[in-house]
């Protein structure tokens, strides 16, 4: 600015050399705020998307974090009666007690294989219920009924892992299983839905319940789709429809509820 001025009066004597000094000083500092809050605002905007990205990791590891103590909720009691149930078979010289122990085994080895993934191809997951429905035929003998109805493009679609053992465990948790009274499940394709349904034939005195099993599993469907599953209930049944996943999201597949946004 100084050399500015000294210019300005060589070129035009007759100004006044301080007002010149004054005039020059004010663009400058006019100049040079203009800058300054030009470079405030970028800065400012920098640090919003890191704080923003940052938010968004924070976000995606507490709902993985979440996600993960969901799928880890699988009732324990399962494998307790299961043991329970070949040492009877064991002691009573069951010629089916070796076909048990094989179905357990791939059930708790499909149980390994995918509790680290999110969804599931249905047809995985029914392949993990056939050996559960097994163990439980074992156990309850002709007191359960099962009965699986899905064309096979349904079968294509997925679903979080253990989804329909959970269900069926509800089922039997809450109402009566014996010789004299069977109960009914029918899991089929209903309006683009995965229905669970079972005869309502409650039971005397209830198992204690903490109500976790179907807020487990609307939490999973809310966490991975946004979609929440839907309870039905009349005088004579009890259903519960899931929302229909037709493929996986990307981030899915990676294992990872971080959203894409945080990702870029």
């Amino acid at each position: 600015m100084a050399s500015l001025v000294m210019l300005h009066q060589q070129a035009f004597p007759q100004y006044h050399l301080q007002s010149m000094l004054l005039l020059y000083e004010f663009r400058g500092l006019i100049i040079n705020l203009t800058i300054y809050l030009f470079l405030h605002l970028l800065y400012q905007a920098h640090l919003t998307r890191i704080y923003s990205v940052e938010l968004e990791r924070a976000k995606a590891a507490h709902l993985n974090a979440r996600f993960e103590l969901l799928k880890q909720q699988v009732n324990p009691h399962f494998l307790f009666n299961s043991l329970s149930t070949l040492k009877s078979m064991v002691d009573m010289g069951d010629e089916h007690a070796g076909s048990f122990i094989v179905k357990l085994s791939d059930f708790y080895r499909h149980t390994f294989e995918n509790k680290k993934n999110d969804l599931i191809p249905l047809f995985e997951e029914l392949e993990i219920l056939d050996a559960y429905i097994f163990l439980l035929e074992a156990r309850f003998e002709n007191g359960i009924r099962i009965e699986i109805v899905f064309s096979n493009s349904i079968r294509q679609t997925f679903i979080p892992p253990f989804t329909l053992q959970l269900l069926i465990e509800n089922c039997i948790k809450h109402n009566i299983v014996s010789l004299e009274k069977p109960l009914f499940i029918k899991i089929f394709e209903n309006n683009g839905t995965i229905t669970v349904r079972n005869q309502l034939q409650p039971k005397k005195k209830p198992e204690l319940s903490t109500k976790r099993g179907l807020e487990n599993i609307n939490e999973r469907y809310q966490m991975l789709t946004g979609q929440s599953i839907t309870i039905g209930r009349s005088d004579a049944h009890f259903s519960i429809e899931l929302p229909v996943i037709n493929r996986p999201r990307t981030e899915r597949n990676n294992h990872s509820l971080l959203p894409s946004k945080a990702k870029r």
